[in-house]
């Protein structure tokens, strides 16, 4: 009888009849793969990854339809394609030299030969970025770019581990669409897994007594809706091996293999044969409760398999030290030969004869520990699961060691293509563990190398120094520079704090203050020009001077008949806006009342105004969404679903006056300026909670009560939004949705505490619940409401709740890096009743215990943790105080008007500058 479970070993074409319960997941592949020549396959280690491929969508295509070639990178990515081109080509390949390579014609050659699609199928792609150099990398790129813009028969199927899919960004850079197309495999439910159980059995003609598959669930994971599809396979092959009563001694017995003598209490023995026969028809074997529980505890399948097998060698120690030299630094599979593995014994302080490697290397491929060799005479574990089990029982000197080597070994690798050897830092790095790890004389030679011409370089140094000697009295100079900018620095603030406390004239401030700033550019001297030019022009006394300034910067607004409540700038600096209790005004920035208008009775939540200027829209506490155009005019209404705990995620505008708005029946609705449906958005379980449209309007992104973000993208060709792409936060309320300024990024909280940026295809950049958490639970204990960018995007403002008080916080979080959001570096800086950051991303105002203080900035960064050093320019009367688009005015409410504070350094300089020309000789 054939035995119908995997073990360890990933299904294949031939496994059809027993390949169950991943329909879905098959046919969602089988689609996707015409979606795109290249399509990304990844999840969790154990998910089934590669079988789905080689079992699942394989038998999806008819011979004629599909020539699929199979690549793993081996010792270069590059040559193994090459070679896996080579093995399945019929015309024979001009070599040319040592190096390989793969073109176009290679690829068109190889399709003429067959005439059938080629299917490139890089398994386990993950390890190009575990082992591969960045030359290998580069050029591996530039061969998918080539062949991925062809008009060739080909597509790329990438196969890989979920942890590694950063390193694909990479590729993006050249390859924009290669996020465009990927799925994501998913542990698989209780349900199929279910079927995943009865399905072999039924073909193998297996009876499980009622509830087999059930229990056997529960026991291998209780509590959960997931399956370890690894540990469901090796559970099922340890039950059948028990119900078939035929385990032959460890190293051969029961038939067709090589008996090695005694016997073993595991029930992982050598695996049976597939030509195993049993006794008896239809029937004679069956799965039943009581041989479940025979099973005993399997909470650490492989753990107890890999202690249980080890301890039956001879020597434990060296059984598990050949173990060790097939797993990488990263805990993954790393394939290696038998003299690689004697090598890496030497590593760990083992030594082992050839053929006592060979013996113990055929035990372990017999056990089904370990893959037989391949064309190549290397072998690896049989799955990522043994690694990490392996892993763990790694001293923390051993993984050190192995990191090492792996440096060693990899810059070698270099070595021979580039001749470049191990430079300073390398060399640093190593600091002489090499010699403890008994290389081999190739490697040996590399590393004396490598030092000898350190050392070579190093007298060139000592050489060039002495020869440039007289570059001391250029360093002598720099100094006495650097001393001079020092004490103008140490001048300016002086007179910038005498501006200030000396004199009472507002003139004679603000010409102090300016001289302050232009003999050097210090905070203080910025503070003394904000706080005598602010202070000048609201107190000019009679100086006609000092009038004509307060006419021209600062601005009277209007007073209205009750307080207002919220105020903001409009996109093209012509607006003030904001609302009362019942009425929503217009303000021209110069002060003028333009418009004021009734905001219809129940009171205001929200309000927002076009990038242009045109129209008005506000969220009423009714539940009702109403628009404006600038003169007051009703243009439509509309019922909306209102999210108590988020009022300002209901509803946007995008750049042609349309709007996304969360309609009553909670789905996502996008309206044009009359209030015509142009298009509905609906792909959630659950509620639709917020939502948020791209600067560019390219995306569109809902979030709900389903834990799920789903983005839509607009295709030019059909106008319209498509469905693009679905974030998952398991078991998470979405509470806000918001894009970056440059539309690829988008940026979401939830009710769990989570704070998380993610690409646009669903990729996450940065943040999870525990990042946020470790940061505030000091200070502020609660969930955040919403989230928000600055202009610049590299810096995000968490509003949240605190739990005893229920009161509004705003905290300062930073993202410090390049646009794209690599090598990031956060913190949370600050917490604050309110804060509003510049356009310009250099200072930002904060009202904190009453008080509004606008404040310069600047992060500096301590290991993985972003410090705040700030300054206090200028205090600023009101409450919620917030900029001008281009950055030259601070506005605040001040009971039912609007103050004004003009804050443009240089404008401001030269104006003091102007006073100094006239003002006595100080000096």
């Amino acid at each position: 009888m054939k035995s119908p479970f995997k073990f360890l070993d990933s299904y294949t074409k031939d496994d059809r009849e027993v390949f169950f319960g991943r329909n879905r997941e098959i046919e969602e592949l089988y689609h996707r793969v015409f979606e795109s020549k290249i399509m990304l396959v990844y999840g969790v280690s154990g998910t089934g990854k590669s079988s789905l491929i080689h079992c699942g969508l394989a038998n999806k295509f008819q011979d004629t339809d599909w020539l699929p070639v199979v690549i793993r990178r081996r010792a270069n990515i590059i040559n193994s394609m090459s070679a896996a081109i080579k093995a399945a080509s019929v015309t024979s390949r001009q070599e040319t030299g040592e190096d390989t390579s793969v073109s176009r014609k290679d690829v068109l050659s190889l399709y003429l030969d067959n005439y059938k699609p080629v299917f490139f199928i890089f398994d386990q792609f993950e390890e190009l970025f575990i082992f591969g150099e960045n030359d290998e990398r580069r050029a591996f790129i530039q061969v998918i770019k080539s062949l991925y813009e062809s008009d060739l028969q080909c597509r790329m199927i990438f196969i890989m581990r979920e942890e590694y899919l950063s390193g694909i960004t990479e590729f993006e850079k050249y390859i924009p669409a290669i996020f465009s197309n990927r799925v994501r495999i998913e542990k698989m439910s209780h349900r199929n897994a279910i079927e995943a159980i009865k399905g072999p059995c039924k073909m193998f003609n297996i009876s499980l007594e009622e509830g087999f598959a059930e229990s056997l669930l529960e026991k291998l994971s209780p509590g959960s809706e997931d399956v370890e599809l690894t540990y469901m396979q090796v559970f099922l092959d340890k039950i059948f091996r028990l119900a078939i009563k035929d385990k032959p001694p460890l190293g051969g017995g029961g038939g067709s293999t090589e008996s090695n003598g005694g016997s073993s209490s595991s029930h992982f023995e050598e695996p049976v044969p597939l030509s195993v026969s049993v006794a008896g028809g239809q029937g004679d074997v069956s799965f039943t409760l009581s041989l479940l529980l025979k099973t005993g505890d399997v909470s650490d399948l492989l753990g107890n398999f890999l202690d249980e097998q080890v301890a039956l060698m001879e020597d434990p120690e060296i059984a598990m030290a050949v173990l060790k030299a097939f797993v990488s630094g990263k805990g993954t599979k790393r394939q290696a030969n038998e003299p690689e593995a004697i090598d890496h014994l030497k590593s760990f302080g083992k030594e082992i004869s050839s053929s006592a490697m060979q013996e113990m290397i055929r035990r372990f491929v017999n056990l089904r520990v370990l893959r037989d060799k391949d064309d190549n005479d290397r072998y690896e574990l049989r799955h990522d699961t043994l690694a990490e089990k392996i892993f763990e029982k790694f001293s923390s000197a051993e993984r050190e060691l192995l990191e090492i080597r792996q440096l060693i070994e990899n810059a070698y690798q270099y070595y021979l293509k580039r001749k470049v050897l191990l430079s300073h830092d390398d060399l640093e790095e190593i600091a002489g563990r090499d010699s403890m790890m008994n290389l081999n004389p190739e490697l040996q030679v590399f590393m004396n190398e490598s030092r000898q011409n350190q050392q070579a370089r190093k007298r060139a140094v000592k050489i060039l120094t002495i020869i440039s000697s007289f570059a001391l009295l250029l360093l002598i100079s720099t100094i006495l520079y650097t001393l001079k900018e020092t004490s103008d620095k140490t001048e300016s603030v002086l007179l910038a704090k005498e501006s200030i406390t000396q004199f009472t004239r507002p003139v004679d401030r603000l010409s102090l203050a300016g001289q302050a700033w232009k003999v050097s550019k210090t905070e203080e001297a910025k503070e003394a020009l904000l706080k005598s030019f602010n202070s000048a022009i609201r107190n000019p006394g009679e100086n006609k001077e000092l009038l004509d300034l307060k006419n021209r910067y600062l601005s009277d607004f209007i007073h209205v008949s009750s307080p207002i409540i919220y105020a903001s700038c409009s996109h093209d600096n012509r607006f003030i806006y904001g609302f009362t209790e019942d009425s929503v005004f217009l303000w021209e920035t110069n002060g003028r009342l333009y418009k004021g208008f009734s905001s219809g009775g129940s009171g205001l939540t929200d309000i927002q105004m076009t990038t242009d200027g045109r129209y008005i829209g506000a969220v009423n506490k009714d539940s009702t969404l109403i628009v404006w155009d600038n003169l007051g005019h009703p243009c439509f209404s509309h019922k909306i679903g209102f999210n108590s705990v988020n009022k300002e995620h209901i509803f946007r505008f995008e750049t042609k006056n349309r709007i996304i708005v969360i309609s009553s029946d909670k789905k996502v609705e996008l309206l044009d300026n009359k209030g015509k449906l142009i298009q509905s958005f609906d792909n959630h379980i659950g509620d639709i909670n917020v939502a948020d449209i791209s600067p560019d309007n390219r995306f569109i992104a809902t979030g709900g009560s389903d834990s799920t973000v789903n983005i839509w993208y607009f295709n030019s060709l059909a106008q319209k939004y498509d469905f693009y792409y679905s974030i998952h936060y398991p078991d998470e309320t979405i509470m806000s949705v918001e894009f970056a300024p440059n539309g690829k990024y988008v940026l979401t909280t939830s009710d769990s505490g989570g704070v998380r940026v993610n690409g646009v295809n669903g990729f996450l950049v940065w943040g999870t619940k525990e990042t946020y958490l470790e940061c505030l639970r000091k200070i502020a204990p609660g969930h955040p409401v919403s989230a928000g960018f600055n202009d610049s995007g590299k810096g995000i403002v968490i509003k949240s709740k605190e739990k005893e008080s229920e009161r509004e916080k705003y905290f300062m979080f930073g993202i410090y890096t390049d646009i794209n959001y690599r090598c990031i570096t956060t913190g949370q800086i600050n917490k604050f009743d309110y804060l509003c950051y510049s356009p310009d991303d250099k200072s930002f105002i904060v009202t904190s215990a009453g008080d509004n203080f606008l404040i310069s900035y600047e992060i500096y960064s301590k290991s993985d943790y972003a410090v705040l050093n700030n300054y206090k320019l200028l205090q600023i009367d009101g409450v919620r105080p917030f900029y001008s688009p281009d950055g030259k005015y601070v506005f605040s409410i001040c009971g039912n008007h609007i103050e004004s504070w003009f804050i443009d350094i240089e404008s401001i300089s030269s104006i003091a500058s102007g006073f100094y020309k006239n003002w006595p000789d100080y000096f």
